[in-house]
């Protein structure tokens, strides 16, 4: 289906820049009830940035977007299982290179369009770092310093779109992959995936 909208004759395509902000987290489950109890991950803010591509038949609005997305994940945590009547306190930040392929279907209402669009993403880890503010300590993870690089799952979102070049959005990602890592001094999770919701700015040239 992808391919035979790549080579529709009549096909309308644009590039475009796309800039947001993202409110991640990380899904985590233990072995142990006791550290379930104990260590709690709340939302991190961070960033989403790079290009997308959409591209449509003339006469349909159904069409694809793919992108290359720098986006940063991760979460903040609090652990209080280490030491008896001590919380340890944080956060984790993960910087991806991100690709999702979605298909997208929109309407328009004179110089106002709506959107949805749903598919699948995969994510490349370059870099990231584990920070412990109740003993004010960095740790950088580094490209060769990564275990697991990969994550991949799925999206959804929908948005609004003014005079076809700017659009307003927002997105729900969820990933598939267990990507749980050990960080020191902390219990390590048998599974985490990562969760992401973002609201985005697209400009299209």
């Amino acid at each position: 289906m992808i391919a035979a909208l790549f080579f529709t004759t009549g096909l309308f395509a644009q590039l475009g820049i796309k800039a947001g902000v993202n409110v991640a987290n990380e899904i985590n489950s233990f072995s142990q009830s006791d550290m379930k109890a104990g260590f709690n991950s709340a939302n991190l803010t961070g960033y989403q940035i790079g290009l997308v591509y959409q591209a449509m038949p003339k006469k349909s609005g159904l069409g694809i977007e793919v992108g290359a997305l720098l986006t940063q994940k991760g979460s903040s945590f609090s652990d209080s299982t280490s030491i008896e009547n001590v919380i340890k306190q944080g956060y984790k930040e993960l910087n991806y290179l991100e690709v999702p392929l979605n298909l997208r279907y929109h309407f328009v209402l004179g110089f106002i369009g709506v959107y949805g669009f749903g598919g699948l993403y995969g994510g490349y880890a370059l870099s990231g770092k584990t920070v412990d503010e109740t003993t004010n300590s960095t740790q950088n993870t580094t490209f060769t310093t990564l275990k697991d690089h990969l994550d991949y799952g799925y999206n959804v979102g929908a948005g609004v779109e003014l005079f076809k070049k700017i659009q307003f959005g927002a997105t729900l990602s969820q990933g598939l992959k267990n990507t749980s890592t050990a960080i020191v001094g902390l219990p390590t999770p048998t599974t985490t995936t990562n969760h992401v919701y973002s609201v985005n700015l697209v400009y299209l040239f």
